[in-house]
């Protein structure tokens, strides 16, 4: 399969990719008698139960299951698997993440399915799950549970607490931290390096004569959030003054603290966002008091998103492909499973900025 396919958004394309896991695991010899039921099989592979409806027909015509009968389980004809021959040794991978797809950034969303392609191409496949009390505070016995219910190869920890990071480095899982390890964790890891970027941004806008600079900060408290705000109070410069202004997620949270940031003196000149939220926010409402970017206020985002491409003015923001990106997640799983990861445990990048025009100089 192309890497460049789309596996996600495209019915036909998740049909078929949907066809090939479950042929890959009937080879293997996963489920033995019955197959679990509709509901089970479309949460453990992120599709629909028609896209799980159309699987199951055309795996009973191709022989590898019984005709349904009576709403009964689907059982599994093991005499026709023996008929075919089997895959090579494939790759199993499970992805833990608080968000559903449909829920992910567009970046990161293009990053799983770059991962999702790469590892297909491998013979393997990647499953995403979605578990309610991912954020909970004692998450141990459910994730052995899931753990027991799911033989991995290796798994990808997506926007993971510090206490299911953890659990994972305790048991010794093979696991790959696609974000910042909390304090006390060593395990592997692979994100972008918040902290050199949002350091770098503070040199932007200081060489701009900006010396009042706002960081907007989400009030969950992951590590890479922290380790951006490091960087940004470790710019060396004494004549700055960081403020730093914590939202709760929500626009009106958002607004409501960035308004309170500029009636307090000095006022930032100048922000800098961490989520691409935060900037269509931001841009929208400072135009419409009267105080557009980059005329009032400058604007630097430590994260990119594709809309930032109708955002007027252009946005200065940092840019990494999610293909090259995906590669490297690959590359790190392989050496993971092969138990080969030795010093290549953790990897994080610097991407390039990318100069628009939503910075000026301080406004006089």
């Amino acid at each position: 399969m192309n890497a460049k396919e789309s596996l996600i958004p495209r019915r036909r394309s998740l049909l078929q990719e949907c066809l090939r896991v479950m042929r890959a695991r009937l080879q293997q010899g996963e489920w033995t008698d019955f197959l679990p039921g509709e509901r089970v099989l479309a949460e453990t592979l992120q599709v629909g139960r028609d896209t799980i409806r159309l699987t199951l027909a055309e795996l009973t015509a191709e022989g590898w299951l019984a005709p349904v009968r009576g709403g009964k389980r689907r059982s599994i004809l093991r005499r026709k698997m023996t008929r075919r021959p089997l895959l090579p040794t494939s790759w199993r991978i499970g992805m833990l993440s608080p968000y559903q797809l449909e829920r992910m950034s567009q970046t990161m969303l293009s990053e799983v399915d770059h991962v999702r392609s790469l590892i297909a191409q491998r013979g393997g496949f990647l499953e995403l799950h979605v578990p309610p009390w991912y954020d909970s505070r004692n998450p141990e016995r459910r994730l052995q549970k899931l753990i027991e219910a799911n033989s991995y190869d290796a798994w990808i920890l997506h926007r993971s607490s510090a206490a299911i990071q953890k659990f994972f480095q305790q048991s010794r899982i093979p696991c790959l931290l696609r974000g910042h390890p909390h304090s006390g964790v060593d395990l592997p890891h692979i994100d972008y390096d918040w902290r050199a970027i949002a350091r770098h941004a503070m040199g932007e806008l200081w060489r701009k004569g900006h010396r009042s600079i706002g960081i907007l900060l989400p009030d969950d408290r992951l590590r890479g959030n922290m380790a951006a705000l490091e960087g940004a109070r470790s710019f060396g410069e004494n004549d700055v003054i960081l403020q730093e202004i914590w939202e709760n997620g929500t626009t009106d949270g958002l607004l409501q603290s960035v308004q309170f940031a500029i009636s307090q003196g000095p006022s930032p000149t100048a922000f800098i966002a961490l989520r691409p939220r935060q900037v269509l926010s931001l841009v929208s409402w400072l135009g419409s008091c009267g105080h557009p970017v980059p005329q009032h206020f400058s604007l630097i985002s430590l994260a990119e998103e594709p809309f930032f491409e109708f955002i007027v003015p252009k946005v200065s923001t940092y840019h990494v492909e999610p293909s090259s990106f995906a590669r490297k997640v690959v590359r790190h799983l392989e050496l993971l499973v092969e138990g080969q990861i030795g010093d290549h445990g953790s990897l994080l990048l610097m991407p390039d900025f990318l100069a628009g025009a939503s910075v000026g100089k301080i406004p006089c």
